[in-house]
């Protein structure tokens, strides 16, 4: 995994030029509009960010809400997104829309899989892999830009190096805790990152964790706030005041609060940064903690029913 995330350094700036050289989308799907976004997990992260990105002119669906109501796609240009494309629903959905949909475009890493069969074309997720199976890293982020270029024009990523040694700094002055609950807030592009973060804490650590949106978390999650919690602050790219205000509350009032502090002008690339920053907190923990692999790898029977139930 730890190499994985390093492959992102060079592997990001590569892709992001691949992406700038595909076709623009036409004048009828600018910024988004027509178009639906259709994910699960690491993947439908993504596809919020893309539909939070066109200014909510693009949808964003669980693959399931499509397959029980394909109608939903018609006369708009579908993008199917699956690392492996061997998702089921993922492939039923498609199945299910065509003839519905005007264009149907898979994303995924596998060109000769039968989600890329399924599918008019295809938007090629290219990034190294060491082999092992890890919880998704280099294959996020790939993705995310694929699904943002669709809404926006493709944004160079510059030199990821210094924020990688950046991560690895902050996440050495973080602990979560084992025995609570991490609450992942953020708003926008930066509630997407926590969905991101809350399932790299199942994946790798197998803890307790709930993402939310800074307003609703004040609402809700909030009261099942607990000593032994920790919440992880995610502020918007831009001056985030309603953050500002959360954190120093809870910093009064004696909780556990850490903090991905960014400045980033350009939001795709800020997302970026603060994916890599969720990776290396979730694995240097994992280090410190001796694991020498990720949770959801030691847990046969909770994988026969997730395999079960996805392919």
């Amino acid at each position: 995994m730890s190499e994985e995330i390093k492959y992102q350094i060079d592997d990001l700036p590569a892709y992001s030029r691949y992406l700038a050289s595909l076709d623009p989308p036409p004048d009828s799907e600018r910024a988004g509009t027509n178009c639906i976004f259709v994910g699960a997990g690491d993947s439908y992260a993504a596809a919020k960010a893309a539909e939070y990105l066109s200014g909510f002119h693009a949808r964003a669906l669980d693959p399931y809400d499509l397959l029980l109501n394909p109608k939903i796609a018609e006369g708009r240009h579908l993008f199917v997104i699956s690392v492996s494309g061997r998702t089921r629903t993922n492939i039923e959905a498609a199945e299910a829309a065509r003839g519905i949909a005007k264009r149907i475009t898979a994303i995924t890493s596998d060109a000769q899989g039968i989600l890329a069969k399924t599918c008019d074309d295809l938007i090629k997720l290219d990034f190294r892999k060491t082999g092992e199976l890890t919880a998704g890293t280099v294959s996020f982020t790939t993705t995310l830009l694929a699904c943002c270029s669709r809404v926006r024009e493709p944004t160079a990523i510059p030199d990821l190096r210094r924020t990688f040694d950046s991560c690895v700094r902050w996440s050495d002055t973080v602990r979560l805790p084992a025995q609570g609950t991490v609450f992942i807030v953020g708003t926008g592009l930066s509630y997407c990152m926590a969905m991101y973060g809350a399932a790299k804490i199942y994946e790798i650590l197998g803890w307790k964790s709930q993402y939310q949106a800074t307003e609703q978390f004040s609402h809700m999650e909030l009261f099942s706030l607990d000593e032994g919690d920790c919440v992880l602050l995610i502020p918007d790219s831009r001056e985030d005041r309603k953050m500002a205000q959360l954190e120093s509350l809870l910093a009064g009032g004696g909780w556990n609060v850490a903090k991905i502090s960014l400045i980033n002008g350009d939001e795709v690339v800020h997302s970026v940064q603060v994916a890599m920053h969720l990776q290396v907190l979730v694995w240097r923990t994992a280090v410190r903690l001796g694991l020498k692999e990720c949770s959801f790898k030691m847990k046969a029977k909770h994988l026969r029913i997730s395999d079960t139930m996805i392919y």
